[in-house]
């Protein structure tokens, strides 16, 4: 279990909670920029956040019990909502007000939606743009409500762009990246381009195809999901489906601050992505 937190101010606190996906000293980017908008939007209001890790759903869900019965938290953030996932019921429960980051609605508790199946075509089409006609994707994992509307979105955008693809279900994390980037390459045919939920993964997947004796993008394309520091500083640097995740942040702590005062909200849609295109990505061999 992991904390970290900003100084704390005199107004109201809450809690944004993340299961580890990498062990506890490997910071996940996404969730540490988020932490950086929110912290600045909420200390004009003399609110404080709390970014808490998790090893566990257990760990997790007596966190909850503790934070409701000491009155500590004013609100709590759930992020990587699973189907049929306990932790908003739980908070429900317990009388502990919920915004949920990424979906789906769920009666009573306050969301804030990213617009995924638009962010996952857009890459398709960006791929298909440069003349890939076989993509693979590495996902991240499948009970994730965010993996399925990217899964539906990408067997869409294969339709609508008249591209092949194979999804893999990967885990976040660089070895997952490497493991399934190599089945992938396996493939007879195999994919001229892969794109991936998770710049961490695509850091290891690059590796293990440079490992195998390709060369990025000459021999095959990569595009990751979210900019990061990893990202940019790979090599090649990673062409990337990018979201500001930063202003995720300002608008999901004016949402916090608002359920907060009892008046629940739904924003969907919020930002746009756009794709930073990097050293990663290029047209496909001639023979691809």
């Amino acid at each position: 279990m992991d904390n970290v937190a900003a100084r704390t101010p005199p107004g109201p606190r809450f809690a944004l909670a993340v299961q580890m996906k990498n062990g506890p000293h490997d910071p996940d980017p996404f969730f540490e920029e988020l932490l950086l908008g929110l912290e600045q939007a909420l200390d004009q209001h003399d609110a404080s956040v709390l970014l808490r890790r998790f090893g566990s759903a257990a760990e997790e869900l007596a966190a909850y019990r503790d934070w409701a019965s000491s009155g500590m938290l004013n609100a709590v953030i759930i992020a990587d909502i699973a189907e049929n996932d306990e932790r908003v019921l739980r908070c429900r429960e317990l009388g502990l007000p919920v915004v949920v980051l990424g979906g789906p609605h769920i009666e009573g508790v306050s969301l804030v939606e990213v617009d995924n199946s638009g962010a996952m075509l857009m890459a398709v089409e960006h791929l298909a743009g440069l003349g890939h006609q076989r993509l693979g994707r590495v996902s991240g994992p499948a009970q994730l409500h965010h993996t399925q509307a990217r899964t539906r979105a990408f067997g869409e955008a294969l339709a609508r762009f008249g591209v092949a693809g194979t999804s893999l279900e990967g885990s976040y994390s660089p070895g997952s990246g490497a493991q399934r980037i190599r089945e992938l390459l396996g493939a007879d045919p195999r994919p001229s381009a892969i794109i991936f939920d998770d710049t961490l993964m695509a850091v290891g997947g690059l590796a293990a195809a440079r490992e195998l004796g390709l060369r990025i993008p000459q021999d095959l394309s990569i595009l990751a999901w979210d900019d990061s520091p990893d990202a940019r500083l790979a090599e090649p640097p990673i062409s990337v489906v990018s979201l500001d995740v930063f202003e995720l942040g300002q608008r999901l702590a004016q949402v916090l601050l608002r359920t907060h005062a009892g008046d629940l909200q739904t924003v969907v849609h919020v930002p746009t992505a756009r794709i930073v295109v990097r050293g990663s990505t290029a047209a496909p061999p001639a023979k691809a």
